[in-house]
């Protein structure tokens, strides 16, 4: 006779994954037109108005961009640097090279036309 057992396998109870607490920044405003921001005492990123456009700057310089609003560049410092988002540099430099690309297939255009 063979002996029957009922083998029932035991998981860990699955814990979702938890989302970190961070501390909400606080701003201070040293003179105008600069907003400086803190997390727990440590810098975090500031933020200056210049040429119509309020400039954030996250806690490591990092270019955060240029937005319109306070608002919208305190939320920017706030979430910090964004995970595959191209620094405004390399996006500037993209957009020549690829002018002086399209400016020399002209050329080269014109001077197959005049050959």
């Amino acid at each position: 006779m063979a002996l029957l057992t009922n083998i029932t396998a035991v998981r860990a109870p699955r814990h979702e994954a938890a989302t970190p607490i961070v501390a909400p920044l606080s701003w201070a405003t040293p003179e105008s037109k600069l907003w400086i921001a803190s997390r727990s005492g440590e810098y975090a990123g500031m933020i200056e108005y210049t040429e119509g456009h309020f400039l954030a700057t996250g806690s490591t310089g990092f270019d955060l961009g240029g937005f319109s609003d306070l608002g919208q560049a305190m939320s920017a410092v706030d979430r910090g640097p964004i995970a595959g988002r191209l620094p405004v540099g390399v996006l500037s430099n993209v957009a020549i090279v690829s002018a002086v690309v399209a400016l020399s297939m002209v050329g080269m255009g014109l001077t197959v036309i005049a050959a």
